[in-house]
């Protein structure tokens, strides 16, 4: 138990540190040399929801397919 919360906490950590490193980036554009912002496709919650749900089903139903194979 205490090797999967050492490996919990090491994935987040390398997470977090991905996250700072990537947002950093983000904000680094100064100057005339910055591209045009683009538009991006927005996601209602609805649809958000949605996906999230879909997402839920797969993995409740992979995990039961599982147990009942064992």
């Amino acid at each position: 138990m205490k090797t999967f919360a050492l490996a919990s906490g090491l994935v987040s950590a390398v997470s977090a540190a991905a996250s700072v490193m990537t947002t950093g980036a983000a904000y680094a554009c100064v100057g005339l040399s910055c591209p045009p912002p683009k538009a991006v496709p927005e996601i209602s919650a609805l649809e958000g929801t949605a996906a999230l749900a879909a997402l839920a089903a797969i993995v409740l139903l992979t995990w039961e397919r599982r147990r009942r194979a064992q």
